[in-house]
Order: structure tokens, then sequence, then C-alpha cells
């Protein structure tokens, strides 16, 4: 229904639009899309990797494995996919291309109960700084966007689980109608995201953040990092020449020049 009225919506501004329903952890069904669209549009200037899927509670080793792979193949290889079907075409058409990878806050922080949600965006931050690097120089450019609560229907995801049963369940159960209630009061609206994204993209910041209130849970894991390797390793590797020797490599160098864009709320 809402793919429908986002084709008439823009038709009826005179824009050419294609639409297609894909289920992203499928290669070839990707690649057969990648195909068609090439073929009708020639290029591609944008790609957004944006499909998402969250299996609910359940404590570490109690997380059915149908769920641990569910939740990896449309996460994280739906982003591998989408690049691997349209970033060679966006490379060879000669002109500047964009691609947004959609992870999460929780793509850079944990919580409990959350294993394959939490570990599947850790894997997008990761392959997404790694496309970063390797644009470097080029027309192509890569951004991750990691957002807190937005409005939408995450909640609800069970509702796509290849398992009938689960898909029944809808996830509606404690933790689906908690997620629902938190991301009603405290989410914000698919515009909002759009609006930093493309405000991200024009700064070409690699991490796009969308809640500068939970800028603190970041702040809290660089502490941690930093706390833990002072008591792990000598605290004289941290200073001197040695210390100017590991931030002129050119993988920190690369590190330290990246920027965010971070929006108040």
């Amino acid at each position: 229904m809402h793919l429908r009225a986002a084709r008439s919506d823009l038709g009826s501004q005179g824009i050419q639009v294609q639409t297609e329903i894909l289920y992203v952890r499928d290669a070839n069904a990707f690649r057969d899309v990648a195909d068609r669209t090439l073929a009708a549009h020639c290029k591609l200037n944008f790609l957004f990797n944006n499909a998402g899927v969250g299996a609910g509670y359940a404590l570490s080793g109690n997380t059915p494995l149908d769920d641990w792979r569910w939740v990896m193949d449309v996460n994280v290889m739906g982003v591998v996919n989408g690049v691997g079907c349209f970033l060679p075409a966006m490379q060879e058409s000669g002109e500047p291309g964009y691609s947004i990878n959609t992870a999460s806050l929780d793509g850079l922080e944990a919580q409990p109960g959350e294993g394959p949600y939490i570990t599947s965006k850790f894997a997008v931050v990761g392959y997404s700084e790694v496309l970063q690097l390797e644009l470097e120089g080029s027309n192509n450019d890569a951004s991750v966007l990691c957002p807190a609560w937005v409005k939408t229907r995450i909640a609800q995801s069970l509702r796509n689980h290849p398992d009938p049963a689960r898909a029944a369940k809808n996830y509606e159960g404690e933790a689906g109608g908690r997620y629902s209630r938190i991301i009603e009061a405290e989410g914000i609206s698919v515009t909002s995201v759009r609006e930093r994204v493309v405000a991200g993209m024009a700064a070409k910041s690699l991490y796009l953040f969308t809640h500068h209130s939970h800028w603190r849970f970041l702040e809290e894991r660089i502490s941690h990092n930093t706390t833990d390797c002072h008591q792990i390793l000598p605290s004289n590797k941290f200073t001197g020449s040695h210390s100017e020797s590991l931030m002129a490599s050119p993988y920190l160098f690369h590190h330290k020049t990246r920027r965010s864009t971070v929006w108040p709320m």
C-alpha cells in the first residue's frame, strides 16, 4: 500500500517511477532488479540499503537459530547484495554516486536481549566503514545511518518472518509492545530522518546520527575502550614517539579524518 501510494504521488508530479517488491536476502532476485533498473534508466546515482528487521527480545542461548539467520540475511546480506549488484555500475558510469547503508545506534552500542539485531547492525557499520575507505578518492562515497527511535513498524518485524508461526505472533508480545510504546513516545518522523540524511550526504559525513540526546552512550563506549586499553596495555605505549608513529599510519589517519553529523534532539 505504501509503495503504491509513493508511486502514485511521485508519478503525479511527472517523475518517472519504477517500483519493485524485493526480498533483499535473495541475491538472484536482487540481481534481476538491478538488471531491470539499469536497463530502464541506464545508470544509478544513489543507493539506499534500508531494509531491516528485528526478532524480538531473547537472551543469548535462547534465540532460535532461524531468527539469527533471518535477521543476518536481511540486515547484513541485504546491504551486501545491494552494494554488490549496484556499486560496479555506479562506478562504471563515471558520474558521482552515493551509497547509504542503514544501521542503527545499536550498531555502536549493545543492549541485552537483542543479539541478532545488534550483531547485524555492528556488521553494517563495519562494512560501511570498509566501503568508505575503499571509495576514497573516487567520485563515489558512502555513509552509514545510525538512527535511534524512528516512527516505523520495526517493532512489528515478525510479521515478515519466514516461519508462518512466528509471523502470526507479529511481534506483539511484551517486548514488541514495549518497543512500540517507546517509538510512539520518542520516535522522530521519517521525514526528519530524510532531511538529516540529505544534510549528512552534503557534508560527506560517514556516520549519520539522528538524536543528540543519545550521544552519551557513544561517549560511554569510548570511555570504556580507553579505560580498558590503559588497564591492559603499558601506559607508555600511548605517549611519545610510539604514539605519534601510530597516528601517522594510513589506517589511523583515515579514522581521524572521518566526520559525523549529529542533530539536536
